[in-house]
């Protein structure tokens, strides 16, 4: 009997150091970042972060049947994914743009890899006028020659965070139906909206957006501006 636990206590053992050592790999220590860059502009063409985004899908081909790896874009255009092993990438990007190749990358330690792309539209806003409760911005919209999408909507949209978006935002929205339009029209018009209903001496994160038709319903927004509204 004792022999027999002997055995099995010596099969366990061996069983436990086999599976230690296949468990041994080294773990992902590199990390790929960059930015989304207008390729006529050289700008940063800034991005949803919320559900309804763009995202990268990463996909690592020098390992048998890569599954699709997929990180978010950050709300300036930026990205970075940690965690990944050192290796050959594909880079597929999906959002409010047309990119123009797929990229085949080596990611070794950090690597720095800037995707350029053509935007579906170009969104600028400024500040009008602000008081203790209300911003008014002035928000127009730019359609790049390479698209010829129609132009369905344009807004401004206001909240005291930085992921503010056409879903994500405070009190109220300014929000204009434009498919009515043609986009020459849209193009040369400039869309004021007064986001009401503010907290007095409030910092206020403000961006202008634009949505053409396009499968993913993806919008293209401004630059952030950020706004303190008045004292009382």
């Amino acid at each position: 009997m004792m022999k027999q636990l002997f055995i099995c206590f010596s099969f366990l053992l061996i069983m436990l150091i086999s599976a230690c050592k296949k468990d041994n790999y080294k773990s992902p220590d590199a990390e790929l970042s960059g930015n989304i860059i207008d390729i006529t502009t050289g700008k940063n063409v800034p991005q949803q972060t919320n559900v309804g985004g763009g995202y990268l899908q990463l996909f690592q081909t020098d390992y048998p049947k890569p599954s699709a790896i997929q990180t978010a874009l950050h709300t300036d255009g930026s990205y970075m994914h940690s965690f990944l092993f050192n290796g050959s990438y594909k880079i597929v990007p999906t959002g409010p743009f047309f990119y123009l190749d797929t990229l085949n990358v080596k990611v070794n330690g950090s690597t720095k890899i800037d995707i350029k792309v053509v935007p579906y539209l170009t969104i600028t806003c400024a500040l009008l006028s602000k008081t203790s409760t209300s911003i008014t911005v002035r928000v127009n919209v730019a359609q790049p020659a390479q698209s010829t999408q129609k132009i369905a909507r344009v807004l401004a949209v206001a909240a005291p965070f930085n992921t503010v978006d056409v879903n994500n935002y405070t009190s109220n929205r300014g929000l204009t139906n434009t498919e009515a339009l043609d986009n020459a029209t849209i193009v040369n018009t400039s869309y004021d909206y007064t986001i009401s209903q503010l907290k007095p001496a409030t910092h206020y994160y403000v961006r202008g957006g634009g949505r053409t038709i396009n499968a993913g319903s993806y919008y293209n927004y401004s630059s952030m501006l950020e706004v303190t509204t008045n004292s009382q």
